[in-house]
């Protein structure tokens, strides 16, 4: 009989040296996803857009000691807060898992330097990485260079069609993010594009994949409404009074909606949009 997830969430938590309750929530989320991607024990993973670990740590814990995760993410080991990358990474590395993992900070993906043998991985995973790329067109090259790398594709992100009231304020923040990215307001900021399902299933697509599952997850105990929120509301008025190049009239409209996003503490995540796909065709 499999263990339930809150089992299972616990021995994550031992054994990578996470701790806290926010991050057991966020460690649950991440099982739940290993859960309907259907990660196979003893499988080889490279992971897009890592972060601070929790959806590494989940997926090693799904491969077993005889599988392996090689996570990456394009920020340096500066990034991230109240913990940033570089002391998630060490405490991963030092930890239980840490023969079956490897992270590497600061790489992109998209440098010709970086490559691998055809056929490397059993799989790719983005998990909850995709709202801080650049473009739809850096998803798509991503997509597509990946497509040799592994026969099978797993994503997972925020889904902006909001399904319950308070769900707003984290669509709101998200939205107000995207739009100041577009006059490049600052780089030290999570949010930079917002996808909605059906452009990450058309951009599956076009690269070369074909979608054989996907799924709307709820993630009710995750805080991250909560901090786009905070963020928000805390930094953006002023960088966006500071902008020169932003017409007026936007610049009041986005602080009208900043003004109007009310308390933090009574918002609620997104659902999540979870989907895998199989490589289709010839590499």
């Amino acid at each position: 009989m499999q263990k339930s997830i809150e089992e299972r969430a616990k021995e994550v938590m031992h054994l990578s040296g996470f701790t806290g309750d926010i991050t057991r929530s966020r460690i649950e989320h991440r099982l739940r996803l290993a859960d309907m991607w259907k990660i196979f024990y003893g499988s080889r993973i490279l992971e897009i857009g890592c972060g601070q670990g929790e959806t590494t740590a989940a997926l090693a814990y799904a491969v077993g000691e005889g599988g392996f995760v090689y996570a990456i993410d394009l920020a340096d080991e500066n990034y991230g807060s109240p913990e940033n990358l570089g002391t998630a990474r060490e405490r991963l590395m030092f930890s239980h898992f840490g023969g079956r993992i490897n992270i590497d900070l600061g790489v992109n993906v998209l440098n010709d330097s970086f490559d691998f043998e055809p056929n490397s991985f059993g799989y790719v995973v983005l998990s909850h990485c995709l709202w801080y790329l650049s473009s739809q067109e850096e998803l798509r090259d991503i997509l597509f260079k990946a497509r040799k790398w592994a026969p099978r594709l797993c994503i997972a992100e925020w889904d902006p069609r909001v399904t319950a009231m308070g769900q707003y304020q984290h669509f709101m923040s998200a939205n107000i993010q995207a739009i100041c990215e577009s006059y490049h307001i600052s780089d030290h900021f999570n949010i930079k594009t917002m996808f909605y399902p059906h452009e990450i299933e058309n951009a599956m697509l076009a690269c070369g994949w074909d979608i054989t599952s996907e799924d709307t997850l709820e993630a009710y105990e995750c805080q991250d409404a909560l901090w786009e929120i905070d963020i928000v509301k805390e930094m953006f008025p002023r960088k966006i009074s500071e902008q020169k190049n932003m017409p007026v009239k936007l610049k009041r409209l986005l602080l009208s909606q900043i003004y109007s996003l009310g308390d933090a503490e009574a918002a609620e995540p997104l659902p999540v949009f979870a989907a895998t796909a199989e490589r289709s065709g010839e590499i």
